[in-house]
């Protein structure tokens, strides 16, 4: 059996050259302004399975120094770039309060994220450049690994420390969010202490979608459903706007299904309602399913039926209007992680029961759309925050 890295990412190597327009748009762009590539493949490592990545174009503020940065997870639950500094060749420089380092902490369902705030000059697709957007560089040594503030640390999840350890260069999170301060702590930082402190929203790590000057209300990710034992990768679309262009229009036959102010609605299965989310970030069906046998061993949160399994559960908007059935399956993992694929519609674990976490396999096959609260889509009948799909 190929080795698997399990990685549950619920709610996350270039060039250094002087780039022209020319040279950005070269493969895993896509020629649409507002289009971007997104791959499903093994990732940084190889080693990995339902992890969507993306590329940009990333630059020192005001320069022409750039380097095409791929290898990013491309997530529909966080808000935010975010970096880890082994895939840099360029000089982003730090975000300043006074004399000291901007820095923050940020929390994901299976590590914690801590580094200092820098700026960068990004491009996305062929969409106008963001001036001096600010992102987080992750490095669990700023400014010394002793002297990282205690509430950081009382999470219990190890450190995101290098591409190798997560299988990505870094997390581009267009979810539903323009700031990321709700789930974040900031502090100043000296060489030898940091201090809590807030910081006012255009100095916060954001969402880069909202930045754009069109098409910044939303997203649209779209994938290939791949066979049933997988495939070895898969070439998909992530399209910025929702209604702003032609390639982004909702179908009529669609439904909005908004979102809470915890960015969630109800999924019903088994009779149960539960908290549940749209997350890219996730590889697999993540909720609990007493009855779905798991694989050998103690600690296996995978599922591994004796054959692939047909399971179904309904998804309720917050506001009670929209509600649709979804089918999807489940195969055994252990069957699935033998083969050399690295994306697959089938893959599930179960980590408890209280949340439904419809993970990256819901996306294959599928268009799904992302607005972003506080934004304006127009054309539909629920404003954003909302996830929009076809169920089946």
């Amino acid at each position: 059996m190929k080795p698997r890295t399990v990685l549950v990412l619920a709610i996350v190597v270039t060039l250094l050259a002087t780039l022209t327009m020319l040279a950005f748009a070269k493969p895993g762009f896509a020629a649409a302004d507002n289009v971007m590539n997104a791959n499903v493949n093994g990732g940084v490592t190889n080693q990995n399975v339902d992890q969507p990545f993306g590329a940009i174009k990333i630059c020192t503020p005001g320069t022409q120094q750039c380097q095409i940065l791929s290898g990013l997870l491309i997530d529909t639950a966080s808000f935010g770039l975010r970096i880890f500094p082994q895939a840099l060749t360029v000089h982003l420089p730090g975000q300043m309060s006074g004399p000291d380092l901007v820095s923050e902490c940020a929390f994901f369902g299976s590590f914690t994220a801590w580094g200092r705030v820098a700026t960068a000059d990004v491009t996305m697709g062929n969409e106008p450049t963001i001036q001096s957007l600010p992102v987080q560089i992750m490095n669990p040594n700023f400014p010394a690994a002793g002297h990282r503030p205690g509430r950081c640390n009382q999470t219990g999840l190890p450190f995101a420390r290098n591409p190798q350890q997560l299988n990505f260069n870094g997390i581009l999170g267009i979810g539903m969010l323009q700031y990321d301060g709700v789930d974040t702590l900031y502090y100043t930082c000296t060489t030898t202490h940091c201090t809590a402190t807030t910081q006012p929203l255009d100095l916060q790590v954001q969402n880069p979608v909202a930045l754009l000057p069109v098409d910044n209300n939303g997203v649209l990710l779209k994938f290939p459903l791949p066979p049933a034992n997988g495939a070895l990768s898969l070439t998909g679309q992530l399209i910025f706007g929702i209604n702003t262009e032609p390639n982004n229009q909702i179908p009529s036959s669609f439904k909005e299904y908004t979102a809470d102010a915890n960015l969630q609605f109800t999924t019903a299965f088994q009779g149960r309602r539960q908290p549940g989310f749209l997350d890219s970030g996730s590889n697999g069906y993540f909720y609990d399913n007493p009855y779905l046998p798991l694989c050998p061993g103690s600690l296996s949160p995978w599922y591994c039926p004796a054959g692939l399994t047909g399971q179904s559960a309904t998804n309720i908007g917050s506001d009670r209007i929209n509600r649709g059935a979804v089918n999807f399956a489940i195969a055994d993992a252990n069957v699935l992680f033998a083969t050399p694929n690295a994306a697959f519609y089938d893959l599930g674990a179960n980590l408890g029961p209280g949340m439904f976490d419809w993970g990256l396999p819901f996306f294959l096959g599928r268009r799904v759309f992302v607005g972003i609260d506080g934004k304006t889509v127009s054309g539909v009948n629920e404003p954003p925050p909302f996830w929009a799909f076809n169920a089946n």
